[in-house]
């Protein structure tokens, strides 16, 4: 099947935050969720999604459960005691 690359510009907070988001949910990143999932649901329904009209608050309670849920993911507290080094050594290894 015949594929096509896209791109756009977006601020760069704000595509931070999105791409957060999309891999807390779907463990994908944000470009990998507009090429998928987003792609996928408009193909299959044949319309864009509807996008609800957020509360001046939403957007702030949105950003507070998002900031409160990591510290639901597992994680551990000895990596708060790393050097500098230790932490290059760790961020390294993952992507190693």
């Amino acid at each position: 099947m015949p594929t096509k690359t896209f791109s756009s510009r977006a601020e760069e907070s704000s595509l931070s935050f999105a791409d957060a988001l999309t891999r807390k949910e779907y463990g994908l990143s944000f470009g990998q969720y507009c090429g998928t999932v987003l792609i996928d649901s408009i193909t299959s329904t044949g319309k864009m999604p509807v996008l609800d009209a957020p509360a001046p608050q939403d957007g702030k309670r949105r950003a507070a459960a998002f900031i409160k849920g990591f510290s639901a993911v597992a994680h551990d507290a000895s990596i708060g005691c790393l050097s500098d080094e230790g932490v290059r050594e760790l961020i390294a290894g993952r992507y190693a």
